[in-house]
């Protein structure tokens, strides 16, 4: 089948790392053009990917109307993604955007609006649910080979210096920087929306962050069922992995996903005979980065959205902005306050 053409926007450190790893040597895909502000990055990212100049461009609109392409990665911060939806859209072109979906709620939805009212496929790279391990981890709970799924809890715990970079003066790093990964991963996980949202955030007195980088947070899931993440990007001492180190129990025993292994324990009354059975997560044809960019090209190819379609992760981004509400006026919060009642 014929390569869609794409449009790499962002292509200074990780934007860099899509090029030369990913969007480069995809299957789906030929990148016909990159952008990037910074003259800089274009040159050396643009040298490193063997793409000529007159292939590199410093805006988007500018590149639209000098190539022909069918669809635009967005590597860039999320306050810039709405923009590029609305040049990609209004062009007839497919979007693809970077973790958060929008800067805020209101430019996220109207990113979703707008792929509906063209009737093209935009796409959030939520690329951990696409690791062997949850992928085995969600297909434990589906198959509830455990039982029934009761109730969760997720710890993330990893002293991740930012030292120079946004994130060292962000508000809230933690939380609006990286538990939309882990709150996507519930979602995906336990085939749950997230429906109400307690979170309390504090800075450490060592911590190296300007503002809160720890988090508690206590969730609803759909059913009435509860779930509580802890995390600390100051942690000193013991690390989780990024996937976080999770226990979920059920009504026949427990799962669990810790350094990446997965953990199914089993035993009577007081812990009496208990079994604990290690399960292989079998690799993934395509993972992580790679197959988020892969089913992209199958929801343009097929006009059927994707797992992570921008409609669908608006209920794992609506959950942060509900925490972030909460931790700041220090009240529960519903999703649906946040999504509001208007349809997208």
């Amino acid at each position: 089948m014929k390569k869609l053409r794409l449009i790499q926007c962002g292509v200074g450190g990780f934007g860099r790392g899509w090029l030369i790893d990913q969007t480069t040597k995809s299957p789906d895909f030929d990148v016909v053009a990159i952008v990037d502000v910074s003259s800089t990055n274009l040159e050396e990212a643009g040298a490193g990917a063997e793409l000529p100049p007159e292939k590199r461009f410093a805006g988007l609109e500018e590149a639209l109307d000098s190539v022909e392409a069918d669809a635009v990665l967005t590597v860039t911060p999320p306050a810039v993604h709405v923009a590029h939806a609305r040049l990609a859209f209004a062009r007839g072109l497919h979007l693809m955007t970077e973790k958060p979906i929008a800067d805020n709620i209101e430019n996220a939805r109207e990113m979703v609006r707008l792929a509906k009212e063209v009737n093209r496929q935009l796409v959030v790279s939520q690329q951990y649910r696409y690791r062997p391990s949850i992928q085995k981890l969600k297909e434990l709970v589906e198959s509830k080979a455990r039982g029934e799924f009761g109730h969760g809890h997720i710890d993330f715990y990893i002293p991740a210096d930012f030292t120079g970079s946004f994130r060292e003066t962000m508000e809230f790093p933690l939380l609006v920087d990286m538990a939309i990964h882990h709150f996507d991963l519930i979602r995906c996980v336990t085939g749950r929306d997230i429906t109400k949202v307690t979170a309390c955030s504090f800075n450490p007195p060592w911590s190296w962050y300007r503002h809160d980088c720890g988090l508690k947070v206590l969730m609803e899931l759909e059913g009435g069922l509860p779930f509580s993440y802890s995390g600390d990007w100051s942690a000193l001492g013991r690390m989780t992995t990024w996937n976080g180190h999770w226990r979920l129990q059920c009504s026949e025993g427990s799962l669990h996903l810790e350094d990446d292994k997965i953990l199914a324990g089993q035993s009577k009354r007081w812990g009496k005979e208990l079994q604990v059975e290690e399960i292989p997560a079998p690799p993934l044809e395509y993972a992580e980065q790679a197959r988020t960019l892969h089913n992209f090209a199958v929801a343009i190819q097929s006009g059927v959205p994707a797992e992570t379609n921008g409609a669908d992760n608006l209920q794992s981004f609506a959950a942060v902005v509900a925490a972030l509400r909460s931790a700041q006026e220090g009240r529960a919060v519903t999703v649906q306050e946040i999504t509001g009642a208007q349809s997208v």
